[in-house]
């Protein structure tokens, strides 16, 4: 072998070296989701939001006794994408970080430890200081706020409460256990609100009863503040929610924050956000409103 061979032959082996050594050292996610369109969706964006940052990724939809076959070993962070996912995660994460989304505060609060230093949630509930900010900058003449609580949200109820009083608002809260209390619970809201504020709960805010509760207050002249697009499009004159492609986003950025060291905190509020406005019906109420982008430009000045 001649000198020239041997040494282009040395070079081959050192780079073929290279790349496996790049390929053992390059992070690793398995996606955990539930069989839904919206987690499927997250997934995708996700795997390839993710791959462009430097991540390999496994997507793996949880079997009916949400458990990880044996077989997704390997992954150094795990993804969670709906909260029985979340569920399932924790079970086999083995001390491997955790980033969950596509989950709400009340649920996180059945499935997660109180603490701990290797999950972190983001959530979909808006913080409430974006909330009370929302609606100061779109109704600056009123003071009085109503919202439904029903048992999933009377505990949220109680610290609206009290941080809008900071504010100098004034929360009404009508409390229901049925979903057929919905429109009498609006009714006796009525006179003591300027604004109805629509947070998440499953009972007062679903399917059935969405059009009755924006039909009475419609009728009453209240605008309805509520969580997301499509409540926005039935109705509500604003909105407040973040998309998936900026819920994906902010998983990147967490996904980033654990490769360079750092400890996420438990609970995160989404950082990226959308602000709706649905001008017809704002019109029709009599009202003259700031744009969407204005609006999200105050909220993001306020956050700073």
């Amino acid at each position: 072998m001649t000198g020239t061979l041997r040494c282009c032959l040395w070079g081959l082996l050192l780079a073929m070296m290279s790349i496996a050594g790049t390929a053992a050292a390059e992070p690793r996610i398995l996606i955990v989701r539930e069989d839904s369109a919206v987690a499927r969706q997250a997934a995708e964006l996700l795997a390839r939001e993710a791959a462009a940052a430097g991540w390999t990724s496994l997507d793996l939809t949880i079997a009916a006794d949400r458990t990880i076959p044996a077989h997704a070993e390997g992954e150094q962070v795990l993804v969670a994408l709906g909260s029985r996912a979340l569920a399932a995660a924790l079970r086999h994460a083995a001390g491997k970080p955790v980033v969950a989304a596509l989950l709400a505060q009340a649920s996180l609060d059945e499935i997660a430890p109180a603490t701990g230093d290797r999950w972190s949630a983001i959530l979909l509930d808006q913080p409430i200081e974006r909330w009370i900010n929302l609606i100061q900058t779109a109704f600056p003449g009123i003071q009085q706020v109503g919202m439904l609580a029903g048992p999933a949200s009377q505990k949220a109820a109680r610290v609206v409460e009290r941080k809008m009083a900071d504010r100098k608002l004034t929360l009404a809260v009508e409390t229901i256990a049925t979903a057929e209390e919905v429109v009498p619970a609006i009714e006796r809201l009525t006179p003591r609100m300027g604004v109805l504020l629509a947070m998440p709960d499953p009972l007062a805010h679903n399917r059935n009863t969405v059009q009755p509760l924006l039909l009475t207050t419609y009728r009453a002249g209240i605008p309805v503040v509520a969580y997301s697009e499509s409540y926005q499009q039935a109705g509500a004159v604003l909105a407040l929610y973040s998309t998936v492609p900026q819920i994906v986003a902010q998983v990147v950025d967490s996904l980033q924050q654990v490769r360079e060291g750092k400890v996420l905190p438990n609970h995160q509020s989404p950082r990226y956000f959308t602000v709706g406005v649905n001008s017809a019906v704002a019109r029709s109420l009599g009202l003259t409103l700031p744009t969407a982008s204005e609006l999200d430009g105050r909220l993001r000045s306020l956050a700073q």
